[in-house]
């Protein structure tokens, strides 16, 4: 809750299943409960490199998802997502759920 400091570590999910996540995030929801006042981007990192993005348009409180390719992520890997290195003076209370299919 409230809002994040510069880089700050929202979410790190240590991997247990072999997991893919869709071109885009598809499925994926963000939201926020005070809108960024600029367009704010949110980093989603495969242990440590940049995987996507949860971006946030200047004013709005639902967020899209970029992601070039679909990710699988193995066990033992680490999602992790991290706020903006400027944070928005506005962007606060944000919650996020990242949609993705286990891989037997």
């Amino acid at each position: 809750p409230g809002q994040a400091g510069p880089s700050e570590l929202l979410l790190r999910l240590p991997i247990a299943r072999r997991t893919r996540l869709a071109v885009d995030l598809a499925g994926s929801r963000g939201s926020a409960g005070t809108a960024a006042t600029a367009e704010t981007d949110v980093d989603i990192r495969r242990n440590g490199t940049s995987i996507a993005t949860m971006r946030f348009a200047a004013g709005a409180d639902i967020a899209t998802f970029i992601a070039a390719s679909e990710t699988v992520l193995e066990p033992g890997d680490v999602l992790s997502v991290v706020a903006p290195a400027t944070p928005d003076a506005t962007f606060a209370d944000i919650g996020f759920t990242l949609a993705g299919v286990l891989v037997v």
